[in-house]
C-alpha cells in the first residue's frame, strides 16, 4: 500500500514529457526531416541500441527515430486508428508560427490543415513516414484566462500554397483585440454556466 504525506494527493508527480519514439520506415529520411525541416539538432547517433536521438536543445532528446526492421511490411498511421493522433510543437511567438508555416511550405512539406483554438492557432503537416505533427503558438497566460477549459469554438482556418501569399489569419497580429472579445464572451459564458 503506498503512504502518502498527509494532505498531498496520492498520484505520480511527473514533471513533463521526456521523448517520444518512433520506428521509421526511413531512418535517413526522418533524420533529415526532422533535422534540416525541424530544426533538431542530434544529440547521438546508436544503432545498436535504437537510432537517432534528437534535441531542440532544452534535454538530452525530444524525439527519437529508430528504423523498423521491415518498413514495407509495416502498416502506415492512419486517420481514426487507435493510439497517437499527433505531436505538438509549441513555439515562442506569433511572429514564429508564421515563419514555421513559411519554412514548411519552403521545404515541400504538405500542411494538411490550420486552426484556431481559441487560445492558440495550429498548423498540421505529417512526416515522411505519416505521422502527424501540429506546430502551434499559444497566447500568454491560456490557462489563467481558460480555468474552466475554453469551450469549442474551434475555426477551421484557411491555407496557402508555395507559391502563394501567406493567408490573412497568420499575417495579423494575434490575439488581437477580436481574439481577446472572444475569449472574453467565453469567459463570461463559463462564469454564467458556473452559477446555474
Amino acid at each position: 500500500m503506498c503512504r502518502c504525506d498527509k494532505g498531498k494527493p496520492d498520484m505520480i508527480n511527473l514533471s513533463g514529457i521526456g521523448h517520444v519514439l518512433l520506428r521509421v520506415g526511413d531512418e535517413e529520411a526522418s533524420k533529415r526531416f526532422y533535422r534540416d525541416v525541424l530544426g533538431f539538432r542530434i544529440a547521438e547517433q546508436d544503432p545498436e541500441h535504437g537510432g537517432v536521438f534528437m534535441t531542440l536543445g532544452d534535454d538530452f532528446h525530444t524525439i527519437d527515430i529508430a528504423q523498423h526492421p521491415a518498413p514495407r511490411d509495416a502498416p502506415r498511421p492512419e486517420r481514426g486508428q487507435l493510439g497517437l493522433v499527433h505531436i505538438a510543437f509549441k513555439v515562442a511567438s506569433y511572429a514564429a508560427l508564421r515563419e514555421a508555416y513559411a519554412h514548411l511550405l519552403k521545404h515541400g512539406v504538405a500542411i494538411q490543415r490550420a486552426a484556431d483554438h481559441v487560445c492558440q492557432r495550429s498548423i498540421y503537416f505529417a512526416d515522411p513516414d505519416g505521422n502527424g505533427l501540429e506546430i502551434y503558438y499559444e497566447m500568454p497566460r491560456a490557462l489563467e484566462l481558460f480555468p474552466n477549459g475554453r469551450g469549442d469554438e474551434d475555426e477551421v482556418l484557411p491555407l496557402s500554397g508555395a507559391d502563394d501569399p501567406l493567408p490573412p489569419w497568420l499575417v495579423e497580429e494575434w490575439p488581437g483585440p477580436a481574439a481577446m472579445a472572444k475569449v472574453e464572451r467565453l469567459r463570461r459564458r463559463a462564469a454564467r454556466a458556473a452559477i446555474d
